[in-house]
């Protein structure tokens, strides 16, 4: 499973540039609001103030490049354009997960277990599956094995982020 075409390097092709898409923008502190302060029809603020258009662009740059980078490793000329719309997923499912955390009483910031580890994980799956790279949806032990790591990494991360100064949850 762990062989040159095992489970590793199918995580580095497929999930490193939408886990980097979905990391970055916590170090880009943007003005823009992608809700532009909008409220839901409950009265709570629709996304928050974390989710902004630079840290979305500052992710799609960052997804790109990534996967051009791949492109070169990998020799597979499809990885910059796989990689940003990847990338492009993984961060509407951190919106989206957004979303869901305002609608439940959380503040931005505040940590939602499962939900902030997987939002993005999922949304790039689901933009593997539509467009049909198989490559990534039929394997279904490689999609557990992912959340769980990304699960790891993601907490490890956000451990390191809180300790610099740049997260207010450990989680």
């Amino acid at each position: 499973m762990f062989s040159d075409n095992g489970f590793i390097q199918w995580l580095i092709k497929y999930y490193l540039p939408p886990m980097i898409a979905n990391a970055l923008p916590v170090l880009v502190k943007g003005v823009k609001r992608i809700d532009a302060g909008r409220v839901f029809i409950d009265g709570k603020p629709l996304l928050g103030e974390n989710k902004t258009w630079e840290g979305l662009f500052t992710g799609l740059v960052a997804s790109y490049i990534a996967g051009s980078s791949l492109s070169v490793i990998y020799s597979d000329p499809r990885l910059p354009l796989l990689s940003t719309g990847a990338g492009l997923f993984a961060l509407l499912g951190d919106i989206l997960g957004a979303f869901i955390k305002r609608r439940i009483g959380l503040k931005p910031g505040e940590p939602a277990l499962f939900l902030d580890q997987w939002d993005f994980a999922l949304g790039s799956t689901f933009f593997y599956y539509i467009t049909g790279t198989t490559q990534v949806y039929s394997k279904p032990l490689f999609i557990l094995l992912m959340l769980i790591v990304v699960f790891t990494l993601h907490v490890g991360t956000n451990l390191i982020a809180y300790l610099l100064g740049l997260k207010h949850s450990k989680l």
